[in-house]
């Protein structure tokens, strides 16, 4: 079986309850048996404002030919889970790529039977390199510490993608990775958590336009 280790960019965000979009997806396939990266992929994705910002543009570096090729999220996730193939570990550095993953697939309404297998090799690896277990290691700071230099660029999904591979590859004899699936209730659970929040959201919006509404009122 193999491993796709993914790494996930965000839109930047301005305000509070703004959504979290996920805007590039990076991902690579690590042959575990002859222990080499055999594919890689890369898609943008264009949040539903239709516009990616300045300061997102340039966190993630997405050149102006990139913004043209983005699709819609649900586009992206079709490409992804069908480059997936069908036996696979899915792994990450660290557990917020997956969260966002889930909660932006749930959000959508889409399948989420590809998502299985999930390993955070970030939680293995910080042990292997240091002792200090309570703080979450920087991907950086990793592959300084194995002695592997960073190539292309941070904050950019496949470039960190291929950078955790390669730490994976460094370690692959040390880990452990655990075939699981993702429970119906656990998506049940999300969908509750989602609802909760956008009915929330929806509240502080109504909330925002009487205060508005009174205000123009008054001043009138």
């Amino acid at each position: 079986m193999i491993a796709v280790v993914f790494d996930l960019e965000l839109v930047k965000r301005f305000k509070k309850g703004q959504l979290s979009e996920i805007v590039e997806i990076g991902a690579c396939k690590v042959d575990l048996q002859s222990k080499t990266i055999t594919d890689q992929f890369q898609v943008y994705i264009c949040p539903k404002s239709g516009y990616v910002s300045k300061s997102t543009r340039k966190f993630i570096n997405m050149e102006k030919e990139d913004i043209e090729k983005a699709v819609p999220f649900q586009t992206g996730i079709e490409l992804f889970s069908t480059w997936l193939g069908e036996d696979y570990f899915l792994c990450s550095w660290g557990k917020d790529d997956r969260v966002h993953l889930i909660n932006e697939c749930v959000r959508n309404r889409m399948n989420l039977d590809w998502f299985k297998n999930y390993n955070d090799i970030q939680q293995q690896i910080g042990k292997i390199l240091t002792a200090n277990t309570s703080n979450q290691l920087g991907l950086k700071n990793a592959l300084n510490l194995a002695g592997i230099e960073h190539l292309g660029k941070a904050h950019k999904g496949i470039d960190d993608a291929m950078n955790t591979a390669r730490l994976l590859l460094k370690f692959a004899d040390r880990l452990q990775l655990n075939t699981n699936n993702l429970s119906e209730n656990a998506i049940v659970q999300l969908k509750k958590k989602r609802n909760l929040s956008d009915r929330k959201q929806n509240g502080n919006k109504q909330k925002q336009r009487k205060f508005t509404g009174r205000h123009n009122h008054g001043t009138t």
